[in-house]
């Protein structure tokens, strides 16, 4: 193996016998460079194909370089992204198919993809899913108990308001938090809550194409109401002007706050890291609803280029790395946050035997399994809200229009309606950005 360190990251070659495939990893923390590392070796043993493993950083770091490499011509064979990336990709013309990979991972394992975690496009899929993030709401039991009277595994959105004002300040803690800004983390509690108020953020119309829906009719009233909600519960909230993903966990462990949302199990793994004693008076719930019970999630997924120059052994590689094994090592790297594509393979026992599930979930009684089941069972996706899905939801969300919606109504100098006006015509001008572009 020869290693070196380039602008853009760094870059692993593995000689083999047979053509190389170039696998680009937007995972650049040690841990997923020596899973990868160690696979890749054991495949070229197994096939005789060399690897080329690049790792870039998460985001914009690993959209600039597939850029590039498309622009150069010489494009990876692989990388992992979600389909909300991927589907933008796939409108591009870039990807290739890889339904024969997505159906022989579901023959393999005998259980079916929830269908929000693929991105299908003119009757082929173009992501074929290794894990699943969702959300979550992570609570202090022990305040939980106390004052709300209550250790609930799920709850309504009137149930939880009346909670937070009964935790709120108690033990020195504000009840949970709301972040309001031009994040990802703020974006996704605007979508999560208008998933649960049964509201359509995109739709199709007559013709089949994608129209914004979240300012339209019915859907606006569902905007205003999540906002609203929103409004409420800010009161229980600590300030969460500009939260990003590492803020809102450290509100947690911290002991900012007694409940907190989040898209995976990194509150609980922090709080491992950092306040046992918090991670010991950790509960789980389904995040709350109101007219449905659902929330968001998101998919990573195996996606395939077709310039790439040898796209039949990186159809080797997937189904090497997506078998059970490699497959569960990968999601042990953060246990209960990185949870299996398919429902069912929550309960699978390769996934549970691992030393952070066997010590922080299984015995704790208000941690379910079967509960996070019916979490992955109930998720929904923004790219798969609309049938067939939507590749334009990709830009949109990039862009935090639905994050900085919150911040302009609960922050800024804007009312409601022209909070939601202004985020609806931003999304428009993004998606027409986009297809222009």
């Amino acid at each position: 193996m020869t290693h070196r360190t380039t602008e853009t990251g760094e870059i692993y070659d593995i000689e083999g016998q047979q053509e190389q495939v170039h696998f680009l990893s937007a995972e650049n923390s040690t841990p997923f460079k020596d899973y990868y590392n160690k696979w890749a070796q054991r495949f070229t043993d197994e096939t005789g194909h060399g690897v080329r493993l690049e790792f870039v950083g998460v985001g914009s770091s690993q959209s600039s370089r597939i850029s590039q490499l498309l622009q150069a011509g010489n494009p990876p064979e692989l990388t992992t992204t979600a389909p909300e990336k991927g589907g933008g990709l796939a409108l591009q013309g870039v990807l290739a198919d890889l339904s024969a990979e997505a159906d022989w991972m579901q023959n393999e394992y005998g259980y079916e993809f929830n269908n929000d975690f693929l991105f299908q496009l003119q009757g082929n899929q173009y992501v074929v899913p290794i894990w699943v993030n969702m959300t979550m709401d992570w609570y202090r039991v022990s305040t939980w108990d106390e004052h709300a009277g209550m250790t609930p595994s799920e709850i309504t959105w009137d149930d939880f308001m009346t909670a937070l004002e009964q935790t709120d300040q108690k033990e020195d803690r504000r009840a949970h938090v709301i972040p309001a800004g031009e994040s990802l983390m703020s974006t996704e509690f605007y979508i999560d809550y208008m998933f649960q108020n049964a509201g359509q953020i995109f739709r199709r119309n007559d013709q089949g194409n994608i129209e914004v829906a979240l300012d339209q009719g019915e859907n606006r009233q569902k905007t205003q109401e999540v906002l609203e909600y929103l409004e409420e519960a800010n009161q229980y909230s600590v300030d969460g002007r500009g939260y990003a993903y590492d803020e809102q966990i450290e509100s947690y462990w911290s002991e900012q706050v007694s409940e907190t949302k989040y898209f995976g199990a990194r509150p609980l793994q922090q709080a491992v890291a950092n306040n046992e004693t918090v991670a010991e008076d950790t509960g789980l719930m389904h995040p709350p609803h109101n007219e449905e019970k659902t929330h968001q999630a998101f998919s990573e997924g195996w996606v395939m280029f077709e310039p790439s120059q040898n796209k039949e052994a990186a159809r080797e590689f997937v189904r090497f790395m997506s078998r059970p094994e490699p497959l569960f090592e990968l999601l042990h790297i953060a246990p209960l946050h990185n949870l299996p594509p398919f429902p069912e393979a929550v309960q699978d026992e390769q996934f549970l035997d691992n030393e952070f599930i066997n010590t922080w979930v299984r015995p704790n009684d208000n941690i379910r399994i079967e509960d996070v089941v019916e979490m992955v069972n109930t998720a929904k996706t923004l790219v798969g809200e609309t049938d067939p899905n939507n590749a334009l939801a990709s830009p949109v969300f990039s862009e935090g229009v639905f994050g900085n919606m919150i911040f302009n109504y609960l922050y800024g100098d804007m009312g409601i309606d022209e909070a939601i006006d202004t985020a609806g015509q931003q999304t428009r001008n993004i998606i027409q950005n986009f297809q222009q572009g």
